[in-house]
């Protein structure tokens, strides 16, 4: 038998191991097209002997953000014994992880801006071609999860005793179906020079997200089938199979983002206009501009939530929804 407690303290260790190679990619993501480059904005051959130094050590700093709030609540759970809440903080912090690295990203980005050497593109194009979440599924993957998760709940007859584990975990499932919907019908433009490169960018990185989630997918019927049929307490085989899976989907995952990287080079960046007067309408971080049908609203302060988009509300709904179930378990 695996002490959960034990269990708890190896996946946050792994959890670290992940986080500081992450910390490091990030690190050199400004620098990645090279020193005339500040992330998507080229700036004069001197930016980085005057401001852009200032700038490089702030978004640094930024990055231990996670670790600020990670290091104290990881001490008191440890301190406390309550070692299996080093799950949960390793959940938590991963959200934290993204959302800083999205906000400090564009906040770096406008920081920059006025030194930027370049002007926005003269015109755009947008695609129309019809894009559906049924033209990016695999049929066949479609079924089989659907099969065990029918299968697996049908197995375990009595959810009476620990139906509050399958409750999470479809709900998980259901809330990465709908994020596989956004990322489908999420609209960019282009500029019209290079724009085969660039839509072809954004194609990649499309199918490498569904991918992604399609994995995720796949660990939580996973999960739910070790529920079905698990009856006693976790094994140090069953954690050691988790673990070598971990591994190596990070590994996969690895090797995907840095291909994904080099096929973004090919694309140069380039400023876009704004067609919308988004950074005129748009207040940080929600607002309701019926004008702009937009999900996300780039405004003077960062990006914003446009509550005038379905989208934002079904997404605000299923996180209220997961505090109430959250609450009720």
């Amino acid at each position: 038998m695996m002490d959960p407690g034990r269990a708890a303290v190896i996946f946050y260790a792994l959890f670290w191991a992940i986080r500081i190679n992450g910390c490091v990619r990030r690190g050199r993501q400004p620098l990645l097209r090279g020193p005339e480059w500040f992330f998507n904005v080229r700036v004069p051959a001197d930016f980085y002997a005057g401001a852009g130094k200032t700038l490089l050590r702030w978004y640094w700093m930024r990055m231990m953000i996670p670790f600020a709030v990670d290091i104290p609540i990881a001490l008191w759970i440890i301190v406390s014994h309550h070692l299996v809440w080093l799950n949960w903080l390793a959940l938590g912090l991963s959200a934290l992880i993204h959302l800083n690295h999205v906000v400090s990203v564009d906040l770096a980005e406008r920081q920059a801006r006025p030194f930027a050497v370049e002007q926005p593109v003269a015109s755009v194009m947008v695609s129309l071609a019809p894009r559906r979440l049924r033209h990016y599924a695999n049929w066949r993957v479609e079924f089989v999860l659907v099969l065990i998760t029918a299968c697996a709940l049908i197995w375990r007859h009595d959810l009476r005793p620990s139906w509050k584990v399958a409750a999470i975990l479809l709900y998980l499932h259901v809330g990465l179906v709908y994020l596989k919907h956004l990322i489908v019908a999420w609209r960019m433009p282009v500029p019209r020079e290079q724009a085969t490169e660039h839509m072809a960018v954004q194609e990649a990185k499309r199918k490498y997200y569904l991918a992604t989630i399609d994995w995720y997918r796949a660990a939580l019927t996973a999960q739910l089938v070790v529920w079905s049929v698990h009856v006693g307490p976790l094994t140090t085989v069953d954690f050691a199979t988790w673990v070598l899976i971990s591994l190596i989907a990070s590994v996969i995952v690895e090797i995907k983002r840095k291909q994904l990287a080099r096929l973004s080079l090919r694309a140069r960046p380039v400023t876009m206009p704004d067609l919308l007067r988004q950074a005129e309408i748009a207040r940080w971080p929600v607002c309701y501009q019926p004008s702009a049908p937009l999900l996300m609203l780039k405004g003077a302060r960062g990006y914003s939530i446009n509550l005038a988009n379905t989208c934002a509300i079904i997404g605000l709904a299923y996180m209220a929804g997961f505090v109430v179930l959250g609450h009720a378990l």
